[in-house]
């Protein structure tokens, strides 16, 4: 599984233009960045990758964690009122505090 949506799948999913295919592309590397900060780890494609890694503090990605990468990237580029996006940044850190690393 891939560490972030890529342009298509969220065209598909999010119902956005072609033509917002430049913007949704920033969006994603700057939701993916979100999660990431949000997460406080590093996240790997697979199980082969986090090894070849050697982090013991990384995740393989889910398919929880790309959506909520893209619920992000819908909050930085869909047509949203504050509220909306305030909401949709709201439900995809609820996705990805499972798999947070909290402090010891």
């Amino acid at each position: 599984m891939p560490i972030k949506p890529t342009v298509e799948e969220a065209q598909r999913r999010l119902r956005i233009d072609a033509d917002l295919a430049a913007d949704l592309e920033s969006a994603i590397d700057q939701a993916h960045a979100e999660a990431l900060a949000f997460l406080d780890l590093s996240l790997y494609a697979d199980d082969a990758a986090l090894a070849a890694a050697a982090d013991a503090s990384g995740i393989v990605a889910t398919a929880d964690i790309i959506a909520a990468q893209l619920l992000l990237t819908d909050a930085l580029v869909g047509n949203n009122s504050l509220q909306d996006r305030e909401s949709k940044r709201e439900a995809a850190r609820n996705m990805l505090r499972p798999h947070r690393r909290m402090g010891v």
